[in-house]
């Protein structure tokens, strides 16, 4: 998952934090709940709480009918084994 979560804090690589260190603090953080000692710098952190923001957009913009799943499909930016799993498809 760290490579999508870079995907979506990308446009701030520049500031944040995407070292082997911050790496495993996020894993340990998933698997076992342990804090990250700098959130706003820990680059996959960043990048999953906007991933999250996304995904809560799209489902909005579905239903109003503003996105299709298949146009996100269509995104090379996008693995499309992380949408299926996204998307149960």
């Amino acid at each position: 998952m760290s490579e999508v979560y870079k995907i979506f804090s990308r446009q701030w690589e520049h500031i944040l934090d995407y070292s082997e260190e911050s790496l495993i603090e996020m894993f340990n953080y998933e698997s076992h709940g342990t804090e990250i000692t700098n959130r706003q710098r820990n680059g996959f952190y960043v990048g999953k709480q906007w991933l999250n923001v996304h995904i809560e957009m799209w489902k909005e913009d579905f239903e109003k009918g503003y996105l299709r799943k298949q146009e996100l499909y269509d995104d090379p930016l996008f693995p499309h084994w992380w949408l299926d799993s996204v998307f149960k498809k």
